[in-house]
């Protein structure tokens, strides 16, 4: 009992380390979480999800999901204190350690305390933990939702599937790309066995459930069913890495077209008519950014290539976001753990249990949901711990196929 402690208790240690790193300022070059402290706030002093303060009309959010909102609205009753959320978030790092452990034991099982152990010294995890984004929690609720819905198939269980469906629900509001997770593994499971239909429905029922209270407020606030910024991630996604001497007359024209529609929103004062003014651009930015596209289909696809480099290898959990040494040894490590976590993959694809098809549909839907937006490499949280899980398990694999040949 106390060895499966060890795991949590170091992942809990380097995530209050971190925070006392970066304290008292909290990493401000990370705006967004003025963001998500605002709606905290609104959820707890007016119970509305709002930017809007105890003194303005209420506006509807349509930026920021309200996941990530929900978890830290009471950790903002009687003031939104940052060493709070850092606790409780250091954790959230621990359970997906312990989460890590409880997943390399269906796939690896003698190399599960390596598992929990790795995912505990993955400096990303505790620096995003120390500080209020989403990316964190949303990794944590999603290793929740896969080790429950494994759990749900091998016993068959509807209830719980619906429990998996509900965390993965959760997840999806706090980071939008996770919201379809759930039904493409409930597509996995029937393809490997279509009795585990009752279950799978189970699952994505309890998601639905969960989104649709989201999805009438959306409704209601704005006239669609999410906000969001869809548009712009797949519009900078298409400029990602590139140069204004890269353009060509067709990319520049509509580039200056968006960067004047861009300067018309941020010249709105009023609040209200800001917050229902960004759907609209959201919309008109996906539409350039899908014409951009299909206008160069090849250099879109060929550019996936670095966008996937620094979606798995280009964390920099150094405070202050600065280059080091640190952050280049970090990067060695990362496309490390990259390069054995695709051996894992590769190995894992060809069993045929399905705890195994689980981390390997986790992880490429984590990528191809990534690919075509902006990639950071936070975006990435929800599948390293299980490309951790399957580094172990090759790793695991080679030393098994050594002990055989030793005996020999």
């Amino acid at each position: 009992m106390i060895r499966m402690l060890i795991a949590p208790a170091l992942a809990f240690a380097l995530t209050v380390g971190y925070a006392a790193l970066v304290q008292p300022a909290w990493e401000p070059q990370h705006t967004d979480q003025l963001q998500y402290l605002a709606l905290a706030r609104g959820l707890a002093e007016r119970g509305e999800f709002t930017r809007a303060t105890a003194t303005e009309a209420f506006f509807p959010e349509t930026y920021r999901l309200p996941g990530y909102p929900l978890l830290l609205a009471p950790l903002c009753i009687g003031g939104c204190d940052h060493w709070r959320i850092a606790i409780a978030q250091a954790l959230l790092v621990a359970l997906l350690a312990f989460l890590a452990g409880a997943l390399a034991s269906r796939v690896a099982p003698r190399a599960a305390t390596a598992a929990a152990l790795a995912t505990a010294l993955f400096l990303p995890f505790a620096y995003y933990g120390a500080i209020a984004l989403s990316d964190l929690p949303g990794a944590v609720l999603f290793a929740l939702g896969i080790v429950s819905w494994i759990r749900a198939i091998e016993r068959r269980s509807t209830w719980l599937a619906i429990a998996a469906g509900a965390v993965f629900g959760w997840a999806g509001l706090m980071r939008g790309a996770l919201v379809f997770a759930p039904l493409v593994f409930a597509g996995a499971a029937l393809l490997r066995d279509r009795a585990n239909a009752r279950v799978a429905a189970a699952s994505v029922l309890a998601t639905l459930i969960v989104l649709a209270p989201y999805v009438a407020y959306s409704e209601t606030g704005f006239g669609r069913i999410t906000g969001g910024t869809s548009g712009l991630v797949t519009w900078l996604g298409v400029f990602q890495g590139r140069t204004e001497a890269s353009l060509d007359t067709f990319e520049r024209a509509q580039a200056d077209e968006a960067r004047a529609d861009i300067a018309a929103f941020d010249a709105i004062a009023d609040r209200r008519a800001r917050a229902l003014a960004w759907p609209p651009l959201d919309d008109s930015l996906g539409v350039r950014a899908r014409a951009l596209i299909a206008h160069d289909p090849v250099g879109w696809i060929l550019r996936a290539v670095p966008r996937t480099l620094e979606l798995w290898a280009g964390e920099r959990p150094v405070p202050g976001g600065g280059s080091t040494d640190l952050a280049l040894a970090l990067a060695a490590v990362q496309l490390v753990l990259v390069a054995v976590a695709g051996a894992g993959v590769v190995l894992l694809a060809r069993r045929r249990d399905h705890a195994a098809t689980v981390v390997v549909v986790g992880i490429m839907y984590v990528w191809l949901t990534a690919l075509p937006f902006q990639t950071e490499a936070r975006y990435a949280l929800p599948a390293k711990m299980m490309a951790i899980v399957a580094a172990v398990a090759f790793i695991e694999s080679r030393l098994a196929a050594r002990r055989r040949a030793a005996r020999a």
